[in-house]
């Protein structure tokens, strides 16, 4: 697999570019680590890529769209690493009835993982903090943890996970027309690597928030919506939590069933 550094990195103190490079991930990624915990990055871009599927039964408008070659860390790595603890979330919008009633999830990843992988998944109402539509980390609609995710060397990456939900998540007719964000965590032990889900281009860079709940990379995007110092995440969206402003990288790769 072939790697290539982007310009823009965010890193901690005490992590060089070789102990990145030992690690095997993109050394333009951003970085932290402590001297006890195995190197950890915030995102890792490849020239590799893979052939879109068609999801008949997609609901809410999900498709895997355009592939930006990049991915972004949303992994619990404990026990090995338990600062590693990162979220994505997607903004959804299901007017239908048949579409608020959602029962799986497929997701790209970047394809350092071959292998089936757990996931833990919340679906929040949104909130809109410091005039940015977020997730309400308080209002989560359904929850879900350790949710087994099949693993398929297909998509828009080459690396693709299926993972039913083991109950519908119903979602409130309001709440659905309005949108919904969909968290996704890998419940992967660092020991095995890292997983990052793999990112789009969009035409609204508004879709896509990210959370460091450790504070691992020392952004203090800490939560989606939270505004208490020194937790800047409601006044941020992932792009500019991570890259420092729009790079392109506008959403994350999801589709609903």
């Amino acid at each position: 697999m072939e790697h290539h550094m982007r310009a823009r990195t965010v890193c901690a103190a005490g992590i060089s570019a070789v102990a990145l490079a030992l690690s095997g991930l993109s050394v333009g990624a951003a970085s932290a680590s402590s001297s006890s915990a195995p190197v950890a990055v915030a995102h890792s871009s490849t020239r590799v890529s893979g052939t879109p599927n068609t999801h008949i039964a997609a609901k809410c408008g999900t498709s895997e769209g355009t592939w930006t070659q990049d991915g972004i860390t949303s992994q619990d790595g404990s026990p090995t690493n338990p600062s590693l603890n990162t979220w994505g979330a997607t903004l959804i919008k299901c007017p239908t009835k048949g579409d608020r009633k959602i029962n799986s999830l497929v997701v790209d990843g970047y394809p350092n993982q071959a292998m089936n992988i757990n996931f833990n998944v919340n679906v929040y109402k949104k909130t809109k903090v410091s005039g940015l539509v977020q997730p309400n980390d308080g209002a989560v609609v359904c929850s879900y943890t350790a949710l087994p995710g099949t693993y398929s060397a297909t998509g828009v990456t080459g690396a693709q996970w299926l993972i039913p939900l083991s109950s519908t998540c119903k979602l409130p007719k309001k709440v659905g027309k309005k949108g919904a964000w969909v968290g996704v965590q890998a419940a992967l032990d660092q020991a095995f690597g890292q997983w990052f889900w793999a990112t789009k281009t969009a035409s609204d860079v508004s879709d896509a928030d990210w959370a460091d709940t450790k504070n691992l990379f020392g952004i203090n995007c800490i939560s989606f919506s939270g505004t208490t110092p020194p937790d800047i995440g409601g006044t941020k969206l992932m792009q500019d939590c991570i890259f420092g402003g729009d790079i392109g990288e506008h959403d994350f790769i999801l589709v609903v069933a």
